[in-house]
């Protein structure tokens, strides 16, 4: 039985880059939610606008499978944007 995961992924992104990153964000999220496993996702801003990461994304997927099959299909469009991801896939541990 496979098992849901969570996809959290937060970005370092400029000032100067933000409407370029929203715009690819926006794109990507159009890919994945028609992926098979895909369940939802997320994106979050920071209220502090020094923060290093200004974006964090949460995605929710059937398995750690279908979302790494999904992310091998996707070819971004965006590759020269320089901003900074860090994915990883989580289970959840513990709910209060």
């Amino acid at each position: 039985m496979t098992k849901p995961v969570v996809l959290i992924n937060v970005f370092a992104v400029s000032p100067e880059m933000e409407t370029e990153f929203l715009k690819t964000w926006h794109e990507t999220c159009e890919f994945m939610r028609t992926s098979p496993g895909f369940i939802d996702t997320t994106l979050h801003r920071s209220l502090d606008a020094n923060s290093r990461f200004r974006f964090v994304n949460i995605a929710h997927w059937e398995s750690s499978e279908a979302y790494k099959a999904a992310l091998a299909r996707h070819e971004p469009g965006e590759k020269h944007l320089s901003i900074e991801a860090n994915p990883a896939l989580y289970t959840i541990e513990a709910t209060y």
